[in-house]
């Protein structure tokens, strides 16, 4: 048990507050909003679904994109960021329900998200930025009453509730938002070479593939720094060609000799793609 709190305290340091626990080792995992302690959801009468789960959800009204994933590696955690673009496109009101696919390797032990303004910089949305805490929901998989966004709809994973007055906010602050998810998954074990892996999910919703823009991969722990990092993608019709990978500034990193790696957002996407990103550490 004191080994359980000490991992929850050094999560909290590393990864901030606002963090939404998704699963415990006794108890049905229970999603919550990041505000506040995890509790039960309320069970569902199975033969009275509620009107929301009835209700089949409208076309999506933008073309989202993958702005950034960002994986930061640690002794015996690993934190995933992903920042998913929404363009106001054709919103015009309403709230939107959108369902994220868990990837490899496995349930996260945590994970939250927010909605922040795209407001333009140079390096895109500021990391500082606050936002709005997006409800999660765990769902085995993808509902009538919410759209496909990460994954496809066989996947388990979380139907994030995005409220009309964050989306407003947003809209009116830039025109843009981005959905700001951060995933905590417990350390990938490492085969023989000493390598680990993650399998992140990425996107076609209605049909077309999400735009890839940029990967980041760092290692936290400074016993253990990165020598090699690779990030393709992954699937039966995946470009398999080596993607370009960004690092910490002053660390270590290494890409395969044999092929020079491209843009993500240059290669030829897949809606059955998925990102592999596969590192070695000293």
């Amino acid at each position: 048990m004191k080994r359980v709190a000490f991992l929850v305290a050094v999560f909290l340091v590393l990864a901030g507050p606002a963090v939404a626990r998704t699963a415990t080792p006794h108890a049905s995992p229970t999603p919550v909003t990041p505000s506040r302690a995890p509790a039960p959801l309320p069970p569902q009468p199975p033969s009275a679904p509620s009107p929301a789960a009835a209700r089949p959800a409208p076309p999506l009204p933008m073309l989202p994109s993958v702005a950034r994933v960002r994986v930061e590696s640690g002794r015996d955690r690993l934190l995933v960021f992903e920042d998913v673009n929404l363009p106001r496109g054709q919103w015009q009101s309403g709230g939107l329900d959108l369902f994220v696919a868990f990837g490899a390797p496995g349930t996260p032990i945590a994970m939250d998200a927010r909605l922040v303004a795209a407001l333009p910089s140079s390096e895109g949305v500021s990391v500082d930025s606050e936002g709005a805490a997006v409800a999660l929901e765990l769902a085995p998989r993808v509902p009538p009453s919410a759209n496909l966004l990460l994954g496809t709809r066989r996947m388990a994973g979380v139907i994030l509730h995005l409220r009309e007055a964050d989306l407003r906010r947003a809209f009116t602050a830039s025109g843009a938002a981005v959905l700001r998810m951060r995933i905590l998954l417990s350390a990938p074990v490492s085969d023989p070479a000493g390598s680990r892996d993650v399998v992140l999910r990425l996107g076609a919703p209605q049909g077309t593939p999400l735009t890839l823009e940029a990967i980041e991969v760092v290692s936290i722990d400074r016993d253990r720094p990165f020598t090699r990092v690779e990030a393709r993608l992954c699937g039966p019709d995946a470009d398999t060609r080596p993607l370009a990978v960004r690092g910490r500034p002053s660390g270590s990193i290494a890409t395969p000799s044999d092929a020079a790696p491209i843009d993500p957002s240059q290669v030829v996407r897949h809606g059955s793609d998925d990102l592999c990103i596969r590192w070695w550490s000293k």
